[in-house]
């Protein structure tokens, strides 16, 4: 089914936009000897276990989760967790990028309006000394009368955006002299004072195919009620002065520093890219060249749909790939890309011609299994690949002897029990149709039959989940349940009890409460 984008007003003239989009839909170096299971199964310190954006510098691996930012520099043994750190938000981060010592992050959440789910940007933290020291700039928001700005000889109108209430920032990008954002309704909007004051950028509307100041617009109102090209959600500076900029209504690019645009589309090119509404812009340095890719998404025209595509002559023509998966970032080792998806990880290493995919992912070492392969982000270190979905931080090597692929590892963070006389549930409220609930126990580091056991709030057995089921090698562990009964049917809203017993010791019990 096509994604269509919808609009209503939730003030007098503050926008509230609807679409299907989530928080973690919206994103050089060598570790001397990649290895497999180093730390395989943990994830100590990092602090949640959704990931939706992975950077790197060098050897750091930096993470945006739902619950701030992480990072890693020892490749995944540990992790230093950011969302304690006073000037740090702990609200989810939308969107992370590193430029030399500089870091910025875009957070924000969800909260309920009108009986919808509408994220909220709450403003940037930011650091110049690669995290040593941090600061805060507020999400860019205009006083109800600035709605005049001049652009050559024009006066443009824009719309104020007054409130954050879907004023996130789901991409930025800093450069040696500036910040640029790409917000939801704010647009594409750059600062050169860390973000005390922004400038907005003027992009063609849909009746234009390109826009620049010494043009006559006549009445020009930017206004992304009415023009999906002025809902911004990526963001690329090629160079100082080539910038990309993709929206719900196509790509923008610019060769001048972002001060003319030219609007690109499915409709106004003769060999264009699948899909108008680009969450992910990217370059792939080739040596010769700057390989620019982008994910497509299908916003309102008929012939659109999800896949990936790339272009070698700036703009002009463009490949497609991956026709029907919806994707949400890429990583390069030289000629390599990388893509992560709705249907996992891809790997292409002839320029598209053939793909490899993560299929099923197993770490053989703890036994953990990723429940989703949904993955938001991918990064590349040396010859280490990282991918980030809700589910944890998965890592593969990829070189002559390790084939993509062919082991991972699976790094989730958990809270140690140590006993075999507690345990704990976690999403919990959870919702089976978004995802499973693990069961957390511990046997004590010794081999166990493991009986657990789901009742409801009357004490029915509704599902045995494991039954004298031998567990054995690391002392914790998790089983995972779906929300359904014994018939395979989903439980409906309420509180569950659960029983965990291991082998002759007192059973532990634990509750969980479904949210449909």
């Amino acid at each position: 089914m096509k994604t269509r984008l919808r609009f209503l007003l939730l003030l007098a003239s503050p926008i509230l936009l609807r679409t299907g989009f989530t928080t973690a839909e919206a994103q050089v170096g060598a570790l001397a000897k990649p290895s497999l299971n180093a730390s395989s199964g943990t994830a100590a310190g990092l602090p949640t276990n959704s990931i939706s954006h992975l950077t790197v510098r060098g050897s750091d691996l930096w993470l945006g989760t739902g619950k701030g930012l992480a990072r890693t520099t020892d490749g995944g043994l540990t992790f230093s967790s950011f969302r304690n750190v006073p000037q740090f938000p702990t609200q989810s981060v939308f969107s992370l990028d590193i430029h030399g010592q500089a870091i910025w992050c875009g957070t924000g959440y969800t909260k309920d309006v009108q009986d919808a789910s509408v994220q909220t940007g709450t403003g940037y933290a930011y650091s110049t000394d690669y995290g040593s020291t941090w600061h805060t700039a507020p999400q860019p928001l205009d006083g109800r009368g600035d709605s005049l700005v001049v652009y050559g000889i024009n006066t443009v109108r824009f719309l104020p955006i007054v409130v954050p209430e879907q004023n996130v920032t789901f991409d930025l990008a800093v450069t040696d002299s500036a910040v640029w954002v790409a917000s939801w309704s704010s647009g594409l909007r750059k600062s050169t004072d860390n973000g005390q004051t922004w400038k907005r950028t003027v992009l063609p509307s849909r009746t234009r195919s390109s826009v620049s100041p010494a043009d006559t617009l006549g009445e020009y109102v930017v206004n992304p009620l009415l023009d999906n090209n002025f809902l911004l959600f990526s963001v690329y500076p090629q160079t100082g002065n080539i910038i990309w900029a993709g929206s719900a209504g196509g790509v923008n690019k610019s060769t001048d520093g972002g001060i003319s645009w030219r609007n690109l589309t499915v409709d106004n090119l003769s060999q264009s890219f699948l899909g108008n509404w680009v969450i992910a812009i990217k370059g792939q340095a080739l040596g010769t060249h700057t390989r620019v890719w982008i994910t497509d998404w299908p916003a309102e025209g008929a012939n659109e749909v999800y896949g990936i595509s790339c272009t070698d002559d700036s703009g002009a023509t463009w490949q497609n790939y991956l026709a029907g998966t919806k994707a949400y970032d890429f990583a390069f080792k030289d000629s390599i890309v990388y893509v992560a998806s709705d249907d996992g990880l891809f790997r292409s290493s002839d320029e598209g011609r053939s793909w490899v995919r993560s299929g099923s992912i197993v770490d053989p070492a703890s036994g953990n299994t990723l429940t989703s392969s949904v993955f938001y982000a991918v990064a590349v270190i040396g010859d280490t690949v990282y991918g980030g979905n809700a589910d944890g931080l998965v890592r593969t090597v990829d070189n002559g002897p390790h084939p993509f692929g062919s082991q991972w590892d699976v790094l989730r963070t958990n809270v140690p029990v140590g006993s075999p006389g507690a345990t704990y549930a976690y999403p919990n409220p959870f919702s089976p149709r978004q995802g499973p609930i693990r069961i957390h126990y511990s046997t004590g580091g010794v081999g166990a039959a493991v009986t657990i056991e789901l009742f409801d709030f009357g004490m029915n057995r509704v599902r045995t989940l494991l039954r004298n089921a031998q567990r054995s090698g690391t002392a914790e562990h998790d089983e995972i349940w779906d929300g359904k009964n014994e018939g395979g049917s989903f439980l409906p809203n309420g509180v569950y009890f659960y029983r965990v017993t291991v082998g002759g010791n007192d059973p532990a019990w634990g509750k969980v409460m479904v949210l449909q």
